[in-house]
């Protein structure tokens, strides 16, 4: 019976420790993305090098995809191209529903490190369409407010 009184006095402190590694500070704001040295899907292979494209991310920091750090995502204000992130042990995703060639279903993925509200200036990108990945490589993220 004694054991219980010392678990609920370590508890808190265990759920304070978690959230701790999860990072504080917001990831609200625009973000200025770089699409670098684009490689996709041509006949003869990943050998297609497209031009060097720059985007905006809008993301709303609200928690509402079950990580503390989550929410909602824009690219360049268009809400059709939409999605959601999260940042997961100091990684973040951000996934994004596009129109595809011929109408189809795709999806942009970014992620990057991230910690205390601050995305890493370098991480990878896919361009995703039924399945298959079109477009990937390099992404240079800006600072917060940098587009």
């Amino acid at each position: 019976m004694k054991k219980l009184p010392v678990f609920a006095s370590i508890l808190p402190l265990a759920l304070w420790a978690g959230g701790a590694a999860a990072g504080g500070g917001s990831y609200t704001g625009n973000y200025k993305v770089t699409l670098t040295h684009d490689v996709y899907l041509t006949t003869k292979g990943y050998t297609g090098h497209g031009p060097n494209s720059t985007h905006c991310l809008a993301l709303t920091d609200d928690g509402n995809v079950g990580w503390m750090h989550s929410g909602y995502v824009v690219i360049d204000n268009n809400d059709n191209t939409s999605g959601q992130f999260a940042v997961i042990n100091n990684t973040i995703l951000i996934y994004v529903a596009a129109q595809g060639s011929d109408e189809s279903i795709a999806s942009y993925v970014f992620s990057a490190s991230a910690r205390d509200g601050k995305i890493a200036a370098h991480g990878a990108f896919d361009y995703i369409e039924g399945g298959t990945s079109y477009d990937a490589d390099k992404v240079a993220f800006g600072a917060r407010g940098s587009c």
